[in-house]
């Protein structure tokens, strides 16, 4: 099992104007269509580099999924090309977190960002898998519907394997499975953190 560690490999702020940031913001904007009960701004966007055995584990992951796809080749033909990766968000609130604008972690154990750079999402409410939204829109609009004010928020862009999906629906369904459908609109459970590239942060200021 191999824990993302940025302590070990490093996030960098990517400034007004680089490129990368800009694909980041029209991505962000892209699925950001309807915010309606809050305001929204762009504090920072990071960008998460990793060791060679972290993306190793992520590949391996890929593999295992290519692997066992024959299976189902009809209903899953994606699976045997690239595993069926998707770009997924994941989203959090960084109000413990004093260091998210700078290139360290804080030690705060209660700040569930840095918490989930250090373990690269293998933390003990997570160890059955994780909640990955298709739209940064429903992440915001959750934060505002909790009636929470002037909060900074995270959203985590990932490559994510999401591999043989099923839906909860489906009475159908025989076999192995790596996410759920179905459960929430627009959201996808993924039971494996392998499965997981953390890739970026946007910081939002939520007002």
């Amino acid at each position: 099992m191999t824990f993302l560690n940025l302590v070990d490999q490093g996030k960098t702020i990517l400034e007004t104007g680089d490129s990368s940031r800009n694909v980041i913001e029209l991505i962000f904007r892209a699925t950001t269509t309807d915010i309606t009960r809050c305001s929204v701004k762009i504090k920072h966007v990071l960008k998460l580099s990793h060791l060679r055995e972290t993306l190793e584990s992520f590949e391996n992951f890929r593999e295992d999924v290519k692997n066992r796809s024959y299976v189902h080749y009809n209903k899953h033909p994606r699976n045997m090309v690239d595993g069926n990766e998707q770009l997924l968000f994941y989203g959090t609130k960084t109000t413990r977190c004093k260091l998210m604008g700078t290139s360290n972690l804080c030690r705060d154990s209660n700040c569930s960002i840095c918490n989930i750079f250090k373990s690269g999402f293998y933390t003990t409410k997570k160890k059955n898998g994780i909640w990955f939204s298709t739209s940064c829109e429903d992440l915001v609009n959750a934060n505002a519907n909790a009636n929470m004010m002037n909060v900074k928020m995270a959203i985590i862009v990932c490559r994510v394997i999401t591999g043989r999906v099923i839906d909860m629906l489906d009475r159908d369904f025989e076999g192995e499975y790596d996410s759920v459908g179905g459960v929430k609109s627009n959201y996808l459970f993924v039971r494996n953190p392998s499965a997981v590239l953390p890739c970026f942060v946007i910081i939002l200021n939520c007002k």
